[in-house]
């Protein structure tokens, strides 16, 4: 997804007053994510989000929440699979102030969702949901998968083959109890 597609908020141009809080509503488009060789997508690719901000003095603490389903394939078996997810990020932006520069001094990287004094919501919602998904993402909880051997799906049908020996056990075939 191309920058100019993505939402952003410029805090400096909103009527807040220090440390009153301001909550609006916001449409902030989800940029796919890909994991594990798999792309995920929003549907749809734009939330509702619950935006607070409060002005305090030096930057903005901003609170976003949304709810979001992410879609794509399962981990296991590669149907597809759905999450539901209840998206809730907190963090605290500088306020921009003029650059004081040295001769040859070099500019100070941004945060990641701040550029150019506009905060993007895109971004930071997309990382908000990366840290929420489990550690694999299944079409069922208990997912069997692919067999590894004939690649039949496991949920669908009952896969004939043999499973491997585990080499694992292999030296207790030579032990006799005494």
């Amino acid at each position: 997804m191309s920058d100019h597609t993505l939402t952003s908020l410029d805090l400096s141009a909103l009527p807040l007053e220090p440390g009153d809080p301001m909550v609006f509503e916001m449409e902030v488009r989800l940029p796919p994510l890909h994991l594990a060789g798999q792309d995920y997508v929003f549907v749809p690719d734009v939330a509702t989000a619950v935006i607070k901000a409060i002005d305090v003095g030096r930057g903005y603490t901003v609170n976003m929440s949304f709810l979001c389903r992410l879609e794509g394939a399962c981990w296991r078996c590669l149907e597809p699979a759905a999450l539901d997810l209840d998206v809730t990020v907190e963090d605290f932006f500088e306020a921009e102030l003029p650059p004081v520069k040295e001769i040859g001094e070099e500019d100070e990287p941004t945060l990641w969702y701040k550029e150019g004094g506009m905060l993007n919501l895109s971004r930071w919602a997309h990382d908000a949901v990366a840290e929420l998904l489990p550690p694999k993402i299944l079409c069922q909880s208990d997912c069997k998968g692919l067999c590894h051997l004939c690649g039949g799906n496991r949920n669908l049908v009952e896969c004939s083959c043999e499973p491997p020996a585990d080499f694992r056990w292999e030296k207790l075939k030579d032990w006799k109890p005494e």
